[in-house]
């Protein structure tokens, strides 16, 4: 009896210690979260995860050698996972002065920034951002862009989860303003069939890959060597990665 005992233990441990080793196999070297934010990264019409950053990290994990798996996720939640977990990166963030001790960065991978925008025939006319004060104002919350105009005290903002709701208030008139992506915004209203214009630029910032800061070392090196080996900034007007 103790025999049989000994031999189901021993199965057991077995079947454990494979199936952990399986799980190891399967980790990958990064866990990328990221978001629909277009064109640089968002849902296609087949699921997968799309666009011009996502692109250029997929290229740069497979010329260094590292496994990454990516979710998309709202940006809230995919940034909080980011900051709690080790080898988990978030595609990608504005590396601002505030956010640049918070993590570990590999980039730049885009030139961006935010600006504020309206339909193309509105009158507004703007020289300072507090100007804009004066007009309802369409913002996702937790964005950089939106963090900014509430600290400037910006008094009409109105929040949303997603920058595709921005469009529709814009459009239905129960916003005056957007306050988007310098590259997205532009991109989302063509996409609709919107004319909108630049109105107020904030700030042109580097949009890079932004990991916890104790994930492998090794690892962000090799994709720091990627991108410096492959890529350079091409783009005449706008600087960006391609």
């Amino acid at each position: 009896m103790r025999t049989l005992v000994n031999g189901i233990a021993f199965i057991v441990c077995l079947f454990g210690l494979v199936s952990h080793a399986a799980a190891d196999a399967e980790q990958p070297d990064l866990l990328i979260y990221t978001e629909n934010y277009e064109p640089f990264y968002y849902r296609d019409e087949n699921g997968g995860i799309a666009g011009r950053v996502t692109n250029i990290v997929r290229t740069l994990a497979q010329d260094a050698g590292v496994s990454i798996t990516m979710r998309l996720a709202p940006f809230k939640r995919g940034l909080l996972v980011t900051q709690r977990k080790p080898n988990t990166c978030f595609m990608a963030l504005w590396r601002t002065e505030a956010r640049e001790p918070n993590f570990e960065w590999v980039g730049p991978l885009q030139i961006d920034g935010f600006a504020y925008f309206a339909l193309a025939d509105n009158k507004i006319k703007l020289t300072a951002h507090s100007d804009t004060f004066a007009y309802s104002t369409g913002a996702v919350a937790g964005w950089t862009s939106t963090m900014e105009a509430q600290q400037a005290g910006h008094p009409r903002l109105t929040l949303v989860d997603s920058d595709i709701l921005n469009v529709d208030m814009l459009l239905a008139g129960r916003t005056d303003l957007w306050l988007g992506g310098l590259l997205s915004a532009p991109y989302i209203a063509d996409k609709r069939g919107i004319k909108i214009k630049n109105v107020f630029t904030l700030k042109e910032v580097d949009l890079s890959l932004a990991c916890h800061p104790d994930s492998n070392p090794d690892v962000l090196s090799r994709l720091r060597k990627s991108l410096k080996l492959r890529y350079s900034m091409v783009d005449d007007t706008k600087n960006v990665r391609r």
